[in-house]
């Protein structure tokens, strides 16, 4: 009996296993691709560190001066007047502007080709074929392997992600007692994870059937985490729940060095972003594994038919 639970303990972790080994078996395609990962995943921090954190605190220095004037006194109405007046704050935000409106629109943008790239490099490298960079995206612009499908669900995925982050402003807005908040925040988190995973899943599917894609993807990819593959599926929610983890207190600790010493806070930043992107490589590998072993399983399909 314990041997059997050792086995069953031990077969939900082989997709991990699997997914760790991928990368190894073709470094020449998932070298540049962590590459590419860990350089978007610099330029986010470096952006704030470099530009957003020098226009707060300036602003913060003048703002500290203001809220220490007496607001009835004639210099507390003169410094508001030069502060709106002076051209610092007209920069600070056309700067605010530029950099919201960038992270608005290259942002997901670059996300969505840093996903099709992965998923492809994982399914092809799963599947047996050996491309490298180069080939995989000349492959991908002859069409011979068409990401169309996994672009589709992934701009499904990011349309509820919007919409579900919205619902979530508006209801803790309506919300007024703290504790409740809280409670709905914690709630929203766990349900943020779920929908992680199943979201991984489902544009993996999309990358490894072609004729899987969008809804009908996301729908298959809740029934395997929820019902077929549950074991599995709670492994996936514990490595979107504790990756993250590793990275987050080194970030912090980079942004404390940044009015310190800019060269250490640059280089914890780069050690963040490597594993950032190692992470999030990790976790689209891994989906992809799951997926694909999954579906190798004539029980699984059998039951994804009767769901």
């Amino acid at each position: 009996m314990a041997m059997a639970a050792k086995t069953t303990l031990s077969s939900c972790f082989t997709f991990l296993k699997e997914a760790l080994i991928l990368p190894t078996l073709n470094p020449k395609l998932f070298a540049p691709v962590l590459l590419l990962f860990a350089v978007t995943a610099f330029l986010d921090p470096l952006v704030e560190v470099v530009f957003v954190h020098p226009l707060a605190d300036g602003m913060a220095s003048r703002l500290t001066e203001i809220s220490n004037t007496d607001p009835s006194s004639p210099e507390h109405a003169k410094l508001m007047e030069k502060l709106m007046e002076t051209e610092e704050v007209k920069q600070v935000g056309k700067r605010m502007v530029r950099i919201t409106i960038a992270h608005l629109t290259v942002g997901p943008a670059v996300g969505l080709v840093k996903q099709i790239i992965a998923l492809f490099a994982a399914s092809t490298t799963y599947s047996g074929d050996r491309y490298s960079l180069a080939e995989l995206l000349r492959e991908l612009v002859k069409g011979r392997i068409s990401p169309k499908g996994a672009s589709i669900t992934i701009a499904i995925v990011g349309a509820l992600d919007f919409a579900s982050s919205i619902a979530m402003f508006l209801m803790r807005a309506g919300l007024g007692v703290l504790s409740v908040q809280g409670l709905v925040s914690h709630l929203a988190y766990l349900v943020s994870l779920c929908f992680t995973v199943v979201a991984l899943v489902g544009v993996a599917a999309s990358a490894v059937d072609r004729k899987c894609r969008g809804v009908r993807a996301l729908r298959q990819a809740w029934r395997l985490v929820t019902r077929v593959r549950r074991k599995e599926g709670f492994v996936l929610v514990l490595v979107a729940y504790l990756a993250p983890a590793v990275v987050t207190p080194l970030r912090r600790a980079a942004f404390e060095y940044a009015n310190r010493s800019m060269a250490a806070c640059l280089c914890l930043l780069a050690v963040c972003a490597l594993l950032s992107g190692a992470e999030e490589l990790f976790s689209l590998a891994a989906a992809t594994v799951y997926y694909y072993q999954a579906m190798e399983s004539k029980e699984v399909i059998d039951a994804l038919w009767l769901c």
